[in-house]
């Protein structure tokens, strides 16, 4: 009777569980997290180069995202290590005994979306960046502008993606589109005034489609 071949099985986490960690050092507080360091490596290119150098952080082991948020960078390894992320909403309950309708405000979610986005473009992670694009994609087509707090989460979130991807990419044209189409509401405002005299190139992509846009923009 033939012996079978030895059977070997493992997990594919052994990988990289054995190689060690590296600190990342997130925000301009410093908040100190770990991750392993051989996965963090494998994620693209230039996180390898991060990881791996002759440079002071090389050599130490750490990493410094001054400009990226501690929830932003929690998500990413959330991603890293499982291929998903969730972001979930730790806003307290309204007391008990309010009556009173509360609007949920779902602008910071795409707020994280689109930082995400930004981070993988930033870091050259095709994967997450497309996962990323089609939360957001999915998540605005839930909301509507409709009071000074959705005028002014989503004149905020125009000048972040224009401060921090190319104007070619998508998701800033998009927005433009978005503007537009929300044009009668946000005209009169100081704050979208300011964002038409600082970004030229979204104020040209929103007069490009200020006659075209009747209905509700899609994100393709």
């Amino acid at each position: 009777m033939s012996m079978s071949p030895m059977v070997n099985l493992s997990s594919k986490y052994k990988e990289f569980m054995f190689d060690g960690t590296v600190t990342l050092f997130v925000g301009r507080d410093r908040k100190k997290m770990e991750m392993h360091k051989k996965l963090l490596a494998s994620i693209s290119p230039e996180l390898d180069k991060h990881v791996n150098n002759n440079m002071k952080e090389g050599i130490e082991g750490t990493i410094h995202f001054p400009e990226e948020g501690e929830g932003m960078v929690t998500l990413f390894t959330e991603w890293a290590y499982t291929g998903e992320y969730a972001i979930v909403d730790n806003t307290p309950p309204p007391h008990a005994g309010i009556q009173t309708q509360v609007k949920v405000n779902l602008w910071p979610k795409l707020r994280m979306h689109l930082e995400l986005y930004v981070f993988s473009d930033k870091f050259n992670i095709p994967t997450l960046r497309l996962l990323a694009k089609s939360k957001f994609s999915l998540a605005i087509n839930t909301v509507d502008v409709t009071d000074q707090v959705d005028a002014t989460s989503l004149i905020s979130m125009i000048e972040y993606v224009y401060d921090n991807l190319p104007d070619s990419d998508p998701i800033p044209k998009f927005l433009a589109r978005f503007a537009s189409w929300k044009w009668v509401f946000l005209r009169g405002r100081d704050e979208f005034i300011r964002l038409m005299s600082t970004q030229p190139e979204f104020m040209k992509e929103l007069i490009v489609n200020l006659a075209g846009l009747g209905s509700r923009p899609s994100l393709s």
